[in-house]
């Protein structure tokens, strides 16, 4: 009764509005005096994020070898009949790439994180994602900001938790939108499958988050001609059709299912509001001696198609169930209404039908207008009946059915994905290059450190480090040689004397071959997602010519706070920043050169570091006066973390020589630019 009662009110409940939706909400849990107090977002490192599930899958998934890594955030679940989204993630599974499938439901939590469901299929695991407030609807509700946050943090900890390095996030609900865009180290790819704005009961906020993601998205794809000319006022975008799984389709099981005793004219499907009642019916009243059976979860009104006698519905069939359904049916037909929404499908169904070598009648959509050659094509309510017994009269035909089956082989889904896979690896030569220039002199520990935190962290993959030593007298150069002298991505340049900070780096920049330029001192430790968050900056932001990230110590506004012990900690402590500051700037006048990152067009224009100020002090100044001179702006970037020990190298100059170099620079730099300004901390930060 219980469950009779909701598979009723259900289906209102969702079409109300958010508000609505909030308010009966409301009244129904007070009335059963349920508390619903949303829990607030997690920062104290004790409540440390969680994983959940079954962890074996951690290990089953297994280390990247050559494939992509890629987040899928639905518009189904894996488990829901078996369509486009799923057909496409096993085929990419086959091809070597790993995929996190995310649920279209949430694991209410205090903490960000997520539950580990089980492995789908080779190189798929499901996963659900927790967020901090019940009931969310994919389809009918906005984020707000909080669970945005709360959501980012969870998705950073599966990529961490399964390894995954640069991702390729395929977006299938516009629903995700600030999800992903708030993702470093991450290509965000629209499958844009249908019209939205054709279905009834998408709300407008749908259409407009759709509008957004199509701009800020780095490959759009559609699925018919129509569709991709529609999406082309907002973005470029590519055709990837939809397909079929041909082997399955195309073994009909020897027995059907059905009581049959004349023949079958079928369609299976979901039966909505684009399906041509009229038109079935017409059908029907014509064809008194065949039975058309109708296979398919029902929202349209079938109340008249009920009424005749020769019209069945089946309901629902499971996916794997399907072809002894098929085998029973002599005549498949799509008899959809001729509207925006259909005119812009490629349907699914027809590839299926045509494996099953069965023969076919659609309404005249352009998409199967162009296979014209294996599907019967109507232009009219006479001309559809018509087709039918011309398509009736084929049942037999040996050699059309045949070329039916060759003709599906060649749009399965393994050669869609295939498509798609090719698409996103084409992306490759959109992803900035990024030339990291570290400089060392002594403190040899600290460029232990830097340098293998630049591995461990680094989830950006177009990426060449440039060591340059200025004539260190330890161990340093000794190491750089024997580690990283044939390391793959490195170039070790080794100075005959000490030639100060700004020489050093500039002779790194000058043998830099990136689109974006890092000078990264060596007495710091990168933070997860630190270089993808710099790289997106500067792409989202084109105003901007310099970027840096925040830091535990430095002497201006990138300083925040933050507290911890161990690198480990600084890790979870960094993450919990960055997610809640995801896209944000903070925008400065001079930023601190301990980690910089320069676009390649403003150092063209304005050259390297100034050389007059010897060993160094005021040259970032200095830097910054003419990048805001040339026109461009500073910020930090909220969602970039680096750590920094501050001063490592001039702490060993002796006696007072720091302060003296200090007030000379002073001096050099204000001749030139004036008045220096005292850098200052952001309000709140000590």
């Amino acid at each position: 009764m219980k469950d009779s009662i909701k598979s009723i009110v259900r289906p209102i409940y969702y079409r109300m509005s958010p508000l609505m939706r909030a308010r009966v909400k409301k009244l129904y849990r007070n009335l059963r005096g349920i508390n619903d107090v949303q829990q607030p977002l997690s920062t104290s490192f004790d409540d440390a994020a969680r994983v959940q599930g079954d962890i074996s899958c951690l290990r089953l998934l297994g280390e990247k070898k050559s494939g992509l890594d890629i987040l899928l955030f639905p518009v189904i679940d894996w488990d829901f009949r078996l369509q486009r989204p799923q057909q496409l993630v096993r085929e990419l599974g086959k091809q070597e790439h790993r995929i996190i499938y995310f649920a279209t439901t949430f694991n209410v939590s205090t903490v960000p994180g997520f539950v580990i469901q089980r492995i789908a299929s080779d190189g798929v695991v499901l996963c659900k994602l927790n967020i901090n407030k019940h009931e969310v609807n994919i389809y009918k509700d906005k984020l707000d900001p909080e669970q945005v946050k709360f959501l980012i943090h969870s998705v950073y900890l599966a990529r961490q938790a399964f390894g995954f390095g640069f991702t390729n996030s395929i977006i299938d609900l516009p629903f995700w939108r600030e999800v992903v865009e708030g993702l470093a180290s991450n290509h965000i790819i629209y499958d844009c499958m249908d019209h939205h704005a054709g279905f009834e009961n998408n709300e407008s906020s749908m259409l407009t988050e759709e509008e957004m993601l199509f701009k800020s998205s780095d490959l759009v794809i559609t699925t018919a001609q129509r569709l991709s000319e529609s999406v082309a006022q907002y973005s470029d975008n590519i055709i990837i059709r939809n397909g079929c799984e041909v082997e399955y389709f195309s073994r009909i099981p020897e027995n059907g299912v059905l009581t049959k005793s004349r023949p079958v004219v079928g369609y299976y499907g979901a039966i909505a509001e684009w399906f041509d009642f009229d038109l079935l019916i017409a059908a029907a009243k014509a064809y008194p001696q065949y039975d058309f059976v109708l296979i398919g979860g029902v929202t349209g009104d079938i109340s008249a198609a009920k009424k005749i006698e020769n019209i069945k519905f089946l309901g629902e069939v499971p996916y794997a169930q399907l072809t002894p359904y098929l085998k029973d049916f002599d005549v498949c037909l799509i008899p959809f209404k001729l509207i925006e929404l259909t005119l812009c499908t490629n349907p699914v169904k027809v590839y299926e039908y045509l494996a099953a070598g069965k023969p076919v009648v659609c309404t005249a959509m352009p998409e199967v207008i162009i296979m014209d050659e294996v599907v019967h094509v109507a232009y009219s309510q006479n001309e559809f009946i018509q087709k039918i017994a011309l398509a009736m009269s084929e049942t037999d035909n040996a050699a059309l059915r045949e070329t039916r089956r060759e003709w599906a082989k060649g749009h399965d889904w393994a050669s869609r994905a295939h498509q798609l896979s090719e698409a996103i690896y084409s992306l490759e030569s959109s992803k900035p290059k990024v030339s990291l220039v570290v400089l060392t002199y002594n403190n040899l520990n600290l460029t232990k450190e830097c340098l293998h935190s630049i591995e461990r962290n680094t989830e950006y993959d177009n990426y060449e480090v440039i060591v340059v030593d200025n004539l260190s007298t330890d161990e340093t150069r000794e190491y750089l040689i024997q580690n990283y002298s044939k390391k793959e991505n490195y170039t070790i340049i080794l100075n005959d004397e000490n030639v100060g900070f700004a020489a050093g780096n500039n002779i790194g920049l000058e043998k830099a071959t990136g689109d974006i330029l890092v000078v990264l001192n060596n007495d710091t430790y990168v933070s997860p997602f630190w270089l993808g968050g710099l790289v997106k900056a500067l792409k989202q932001n084109p105003d901007l010519g310099l970027v840096g990230p925040v830091t535990n110590n430095i002497g201006n506004e990138s300083k925040i706070n933050i507290h911890y012990d161990t690198w480990s900690e600084m890790n979870v402590k960094s993450l919990q920043y960055i997610t809640s500051h995801s896209n944000q700037l903070y925008r400065m006048d001079c930023l601190a050169f301990f980690c910089a990152a320069i676009r390649r067009d403003v150092y063209e224009e304005i050259g390297g570091i100034s050389l007059d100020y010897g060993l160094g002090f005021f040259e970032d100044d200095d830097y910054c006066k003419r990048v805001k001179e040339a026109g461009w702006g500073m910020a930090a970037a909220e969602d970039s973390f680096v750590h920094h020990h501050l001063s490592a190298s001039f702490n060993q100059l002796k006696n007072n020589r720091k302060e003296l170099l200090m007030q000379e620079n002073k001096v050099i730099f204000e001749k030139k630019w004036g008045p220096w300004v005292p850098h200052k901390y952001r309000k709140g930060v000590h």
